[in-house]
């Protein structure tokens, strides 16, 4: 998907000690390089270190940091001059097998069989991109190696067929019908990318902003211009970029150095440098234009839904040259105090118009060669109220740069800043992964791929900056942005009949490339497709596999990762505390347990929980002021909410599958802060919570067209988890709750109560106020706080624990009125679980899902479950969905506590032929005779998903939610256990479970997400559907 500042994978489907680093010894640089550049990073506690390959050019960045989770990676530049998605590609096809490993798939065995912690490959406007990740240091080297091996000796440098399968080729219907169709893996991936119209108005601005330059073209490919790439043209654009003097070589962690070097070497050294070294793939710099212009292009929408979805964007390339150090961080603090959230100036003012219902682009990006600015609004109702939005963002940046910023803005933004820098809590991406995608904006362009990294000088200058020079902001914005006239305004204006027209004109090009084709040019179409059928369905022999290098069992860790925890009560309530390295920082939640509320009340916590998050600000400060605050104080706080299943126990008291028909429901408050701001994050808890404001309609109904929009566009894109989450309503109550409050379901809801918000506000003011009421009334008992800091910080925080728990207006007892409409009355809606649904939403793919249960409550899932489930994924359903299927991706799951199980498939251009596939695999696995190298290789992967790296917040947050499950680490341990203890009988069983299943009446149902043609096709062909428009009018 669109990963990392636009770039696009390749897998269907992401403890900063401050203290000062010991300064390393100076590299002695390895034979064969020579050191460009060495630098401490004392803000990270690691080293860095820049070479070059003398004999290529090739340029290495090792980065040393005591982390076991280790990353390699390789990027090469990839300039486009046409958007047929040579490197998208090439991205997809180096990957299918090499000179040392010549599998089909490599890719996909690493993924089975590795105990890869990151792996995939990502394609940017203008640099390909393949990195890994794992913990175990042979594993790492492992995947390090086939990575360069696919790279730079790959199959499909010589063999037309992997271009065929990734990229694109025809298919003949069938013997009687001799028409042609379009497949292909990256050719269905990016027709879905070009249904949505976010990418679509995302991929317009680029290409305005940058008309002269090769930004102009996607590199992702257009659906369109696919079709036109030859073999020639795509081994040529291997040869001339895949070269080691046109790369980047990335590694870090905690690995011995010299290996990195042996290993690198026997790639490098074979190679000659290239004449020109890498200046044939230099992106030139695009001109800055003299006056500003506009930009106009259509894009698809529902029927009957085209009113309110323009999009309009006003963007500047804001210079010829790169940043300095200090402007970009200084940009970041313009961001932060124009855009950064609900309550930024420019950001509030845009939302605050009425012209539209969500703001879009973030500000400035500097992920190309040269820094852009952009920011506009969706859900307009013309393209000339671009007009309008161009007019108040010019308004409001000439009203900043002449003003400049309140003192206090200032101070809450910086701080938020800062504050981020320090934590690089990277969340979801790794810390080595961050440092990888943050040096390559840099070294992609020849510039210092370390400098970004040293951020305390800079802040310091930036401080500085801000006190000696009081208009430097002002002058910032004024030069960079308002005297710049290369500022374009990008519009994208719906059109309900463009997929028709596209799939029309398909068919068109399809019949007239038909009828001029010869014999001779029919019967080569044939045999290309015969011989990549077979290709597809003949495995590969067990001695090619075995080529490729892996762990063995006996190299896994056979114990389970503990997080420490401590239970504690604190002046009458439940405190879970996780002692950890958080760099003084503490990670804090309060969880209240609301499972007894009305059930009415469930579609509007959504609502409510933005509200208790600042949206609206609270009695005593207004959003602005209450958003200044939290950003001054704290590292942001926010409320939420969740629902879990309780862990069941049978009388050995192992766990077993649980009763549908139950679910808790909890409001949580998070935040965090440095230990000395404890006090007020709890505090922030306190007031946001109790006393947030309800009556704000304006704000109010700007959030639910936020709400809706956001939801129109995901429904597009993520079909496929809309799909099985429908399915999950109707077998077990979280599964009908997430429907209720996040599903397809809720997006009915949700253009219902826009309409009530605008009509009958007080009726909808009185929900949240029973919400309020509600929550206000829960007890100390209904309370539990989780704590995730260093000891020192923990100690602190124990203190303002105390005080908010004293603060809190906790009723004396609970009043005994329980809701008479309590979420066990939702049981009887349950059911119906084998029906048959086409959703019908403007796209050219489909999402296909079916599902069912295959577990009844009281029977144990054991461990060896999810090594059948990943071997599915990884096995059968890869080879029949994506590889032969043409589809993007496809998944399997099974919940283990509730028993139920579904399929799933992504941006996949079948839909009855996809179900066929599902019904076949119990049949697969009760009669495939699974070797037991293979049985290995599927718990090795297995195991990598249990031992994901995790944050130190991470952590806090996965033994909270345990805690309230149930779920113990004797329960982990015993599911690590039977993962390791899988043999090939646990494949057949659950072959016969899931045959069971799928034969039951009244079990299995399917929901298909996908284009109103396909879903009416499968419809004809036989497949019983009821079909329905995801977007009623």
């Amino acid at each position: 998907g669109l990963g990392a500042q636009g770039a696009r994978g390749l897998a269907g489907g992401s403890s900063g000690d401050m203290q000062r680093a010991t300064c390393a010894q100076a590299m002695v640089a390895p034979s064969g390089y020579e050191v460009l550049k060495e630098e401490d990073l004392e803000e990270y506690a690691a080293k860095a270190t820049l070479l070059k390959h003398k004999k290529t050019g090739a340029e290495i960045l090792s980065m040393e940091k005591d982390d076991d989770n280790k990353v390699f990676g390789i990027a090469f530049r990839t300039p486009v001059d046409d958007s047929m998605g040579i490197p998208h590609i090439l991205e997809h096809s180096v990957l299918c097998g090499s000179r040392k490993f010549p599998s089909k798939s490599p890719f996909i065995e690493l993924r089975k069989s590795s105990l890869h912690t990151f792996l995939n490959a990502m394609t940017y406007p203008d640099r390909t991109l393949y990195p890994v990740a794992s913990q175990n240091e042979k594993d790492f080297y492992n995947l390090a190696e086939v990575y360069l091996d696919s790279v730079l000796h790959p199959r499909a440098a010589k063999d037309p067929l992997v271009m065929a399968q990734e990229g694109w080729h025809y298919q003949i219907q069938d013997e009687q019908d001799d028409a042609l169709k379009i497949s292909g893996v990256v050719y269905n991936e990016m027709k879905g990318v070009y249904s949505s119209p976010d990418s679509l108005h995302a991929r317009g601005t680029i290409k305005a902003l940058f008309p002269d330059v090769n930004y102009a073209e996607d590199s992702g490919g257009d659906p369109v211009e696919i079709p036109n790439l030859t073999y020639e043209k795509f081994k040529t654009f291997h040869q001339a970029y895949y070269h080691p003097s046109n790369s980047r070589i990335f590694f870090y962690g905690n690995d011995p150095v010299e290996k990195r070097f042996e290993l690198i070497s026997s790639y490098l050294d074979e190679f000659e440098a290239l004449p020109g070294g890498s200046g044939h793939s230099m992106v030139p710099t695009q001109e800055l234009k003299g006056k500003p212009w506009s930009f106009a292009q259509s894009i698809p929408a529902p029927k009957g839904q085209e009113d309110k979805k323009h999009m309009a964007t006003v963007g500047w390339v804001v210079s010829e040259e790169p940043f300095s150090e200090l402007e970009g961080l200084s940009w970041d603090l313009i961001d932060q105090l124009l855009l950064g959230n609900t309550a930024a100036k420019l950001r509030k003012t845009l939302s605050d118009s009425g012209l539209g219902s969500s703001v879009l682009g973030g500000g400035m990006s500097t992920y190309l060669k040269q820094p852009f600015y952009t920011v506009g609004l969706k859900g307009l109702e013309s393209a000339q109220v671009g007009i309008k939005v161009q007019k108040l963002v010019m308004e409001v940046l000439q009203e900043a740069a002449s003003d400049g910023f309140d003192q206090a803005a200032i101070d809450a933004a910086l701080n938020r800043v800062e504050f981020s820098l320090r934590e690089f809590d990277t969340a979801s991406t790794q810390r080595g992964m961050a440092f990888l995608f943050g040096a390559m904006s840099d070294w992609n362009y020849n510039r210092d791929p370390v400098k970004g990294f040293k951020f305390e000088n800079t802040l310091a200058e930036l401080k500085d900056k801000l006190s000696s020079d009081e208009a430097y902001l002002q002058n910032l914005i004024q030069t960079r942005l308002i005297d710049n006239p290369h500022r374009v305004l990008v519009t994208s204006s719906p059109d309900s009949t463009l997929e028709e027209k596209k799939e029309k004109e398909l068919e068109e090009k399809l019949a007239r490339d038909r009828e001029t084709m010869t014999t001779e040019q029919l019967d080569s179409v044939r045999s290309l497709m015969e011989q990549l059928k077979e290709r597809q369905a003949t495995p590969d022999p067990p001695e090619v596999i075995s080529k490729i290098p892996r762990l063995t069992v006996s190299d896994l860790d056979r114990d389970t990762k503990t997080i420490p925890e401590d239970k504690e009560t604190i002046d009458g309530v439940n405190v879970l505390t996780h002692t950890l390295s958080t760099n003084g920082i503490v990670y804090a939640d309060a969880a209240l347990d609301i499972s007894d509320i009305d059930v009415s009340l469930l579609p509007v916590l959504n609502l409510f929980t933005r509200i208790a998050s600042g949206a609206t600000g609270t009695q005593g400060k207004d959003r602005v002021q209450l958003r200044q605050h939290i950003d001054t104080h704290t590292g942001g706080v926010s409320c939420s909410w969740g629902s879990s299943t309780k862990v069941d126990r049978n009388d050995q008291g192992l766990t077993v599958v649980r009763s549908p028909k139950t679910v808790q429901v909890r409001l949580y408050m998070r935040g965090k802060a440095t230990a000395e701001k404890a006090d007020t994050m709890f505090d922030l808890f306190n007031e946001m919570l109790y006393s947030c404001r309800l009556d704000d309609q304006e704000r109010i109904v700007q959030m639910l067209k936020e709400s809706k929009s956001g939801m129109e566009a995901s429904l597009v894109g993520r079909g496929n988890s809309y799909a099985v989450g429908r399915l999950s309503s109707r077998n077990h109550m979280p599964g009908l709750l997430n429907e209720m409050t996040g599903g397809l379901e809720y997006y009915n809801t949700v253009v219902a109560m826009l309409e009530e918000a605008q009509k009958d506000f007080p009726s909808l003011q009185a929900k949240l106020q029973r919400i309020l009421d509600y929550v206000a009334s829960r007890t100390k008992e209904h309370f539990t706080i989780n704590l995730t800091a260093d000891e020192k910080s923990l100690e602190k925080a124990r203190g303002s624990v105390s005080k908010y728990v004293g603060s809190v207006d906790f009723p004396g007892e609970l009043k005994e009125e329980k809701a008479s409409n309590t979420l066990s009355s939702l049981a009887s809606k349950l059911g119906g679980s084998d029906a048959m649904e086409g959703v019908i939403i403007p796209t050219q793919v489909n999402y296909v899902a079916m599902g069912g249960r295959m577990y009844q409550a009281g029977e144990r899932v054991g461990g060896s479950s999810s090594v059948v489930t990943n071997f599915l994924k990884t096995g059968y359903l890869w080879d029949k969905i994506r590889v032969m299927g043409g589809a993007y991706g496809a998944g399997f799951s099974l919940n283990a506590r509730l028993g139920t199980f579904a399929f799933s498939s992504y941006r996949d251009p079948n839909v009855k032929l996809t179900i066929e596939n599902y019904r076949k695999a119990a049949d697969y696995l009760i009669n495939a005779d699974i070797p037991k190298e293979e049985v290995d290789r599927a718990i090795i992967g297995t195991i990598s998903g249990l031992d994901y790296p995790q944050t130190p917040n991470g952590k806090g947050q996965t033994s909270f939610s345990r805690y309230f499950t149930g779920y113990t680490t004797e329960d982990a341990q015993r599911w690590r256990d039977e993962v390791l203890a899988t043999t090939a009988d646990d494949f057949k069983q659950f072959g016969l479970r899931l045959k069971k299943a799928l034969e039951t009446e009244g079990v299995v149902g399917v929901c298909a997400f996908g284009s109103n043609t396909a879903l009416t096709a499968a419809k004809e062909d036989g497949l019983d559907l009821e079909l329905k428009e995801a977007f009623a009018k």
